[in-house]
């Protein structure tokens, strides 16, 4: 068969677009990095890819989650810290209300000043963060102590004076359970494992206490026995003995937050470290080594010009073209 001159041609401009065709995908992935567009070209490098990207997605929710929670418990570590530096102070104003010097009238502007700081609690317990109570437990939309008619503490429309135990373990106990990349997991029965999650519930009875030795009542009561005359210390020394050991209390919480807050700070940079290491998985299964792709490109322009040049000796005319 004989090779004509316009055969050599189309097959000469087939096999140069295919050249084209691959100088610019290897453009695309000098421009772009990527080692491939689709997943039909690399079908194994496609399925790792998503894999990682999932993961990767997921440390990113655990980041954002750590990190509203890492602010929720500085708001509420920084609250506590503020009732505690109240109760010093309610400890003072008690010890120079019960001197022997302090008449009635000089014990009124200290029952005032423990007024104050009995209010001071309650503004405390009521603090907010981005619009959300911090001690509301599982309910941090509506304000969670409030004072009735008769100037009673209540603890979610329930009177923390008259709460019994088994009130206030279900109240101090709620949870709100986030995922924070510790592996959520549930047992056979379909239940949360606890190990697995981060409850960051903060119900404010808990720090307050129920029943008659209540923080908020204890102070008013110190208030009412500073008013009577002749002062009774043996009537206001049980009081304070009850107001320490809720102090105590306050304090161990508030180390308990100190102490969730260094662990939340842990796990920050665990999946922070994660986010590295999957970070560079990913560069290595989707994106191709630079310096190689520019080579291949190089090369790949350096043929398609070779072809080019070739093209113009291919494609002359001959007499031979007017014979056929």
């Amino acid at each position: 068969m004989r090779v004509t001159t316009g055969m050599m041609s189309n097959k000469y401009i087939k096999n140069l677009g295919k050249s084209a065709s691959e100088l610019y995908y290897l453009h695309d992935r000098v421009a772009t990095g990527r080692k491939f567009f689709t997943g039909s070209e690399d079908p194994v490098g496609a399925i790792k890819a998503y894999k990682l990207r999932r993961e990767y997605r997921l440390t990113e929710m655990y980041d954002s989650n750590i990190s509203d929670v890492e602010s929720f418990y500085t708001s509420a570590e920084t609250n506590l810290m503020e009732i505690s530096s109240n109760m010093d102070r309610v400890y003072t104003s008690y010890l120079r209300g019960i001197t022997g010097t302090m008449d009635a009238d000089s014990r009124k502007a200290i029952v005032q000043e423990l007024d104050n700081l009995q209010q001071s609690v309650l503004t405390s317990l009521n603090a907010k963060f981005e619009d959300k109570y911090v001690f509301g437990g599982t309910n941090r939309e509506e304000i969670p102590f409030t004072l009735d008619s008769d100037g009673n503490l209540m603890f979610k429309g329930i009177d923390v004076k008259t709460m019994d135990e088994a009130t206030f373990n279900k109240l101090a106990g709620e949870t709100i359970n986030v995922d924070l990349g510790l592996g959520m997991k549930f047992d056979s029965s379909g239940n949360l494992d606890q190990d697995t999650v981060f409850n960051m519930s903060m119900s404010g009875i808990k720090f307050m206490g129920y029943g008659e030795n209540n923080l908020y009542n204890l102070i008013g009561d110190i208030k009412d026995e500073l008013e009577k005359e002749p002062l009774s210390l043996d009537d206001i020394t049980p009081l304070i003995d009850k107001f320490e050991k809720q102090k105590k209390d306050v304090l161990l919480n508030a180390t308990d937050i100190g102490a969730k807050s260094n662990y939340l700070e842990f796990l920050s940079t665990r999946n922070t470290s994660n986010q590295d290491n999957l970070n560079a998985k990913i560069l290595d299964v989707e994106y191709v080594d630079q310096a190689e792709a520019i080579l291949d490109f190089s090369m790949q322009r350096y043929a398609y010009n070779a072809a080019l040049s070739m093209g113009n000796k291919i494609l002359e005319n001959s007499f031979i073209d007017f014979m056929e």
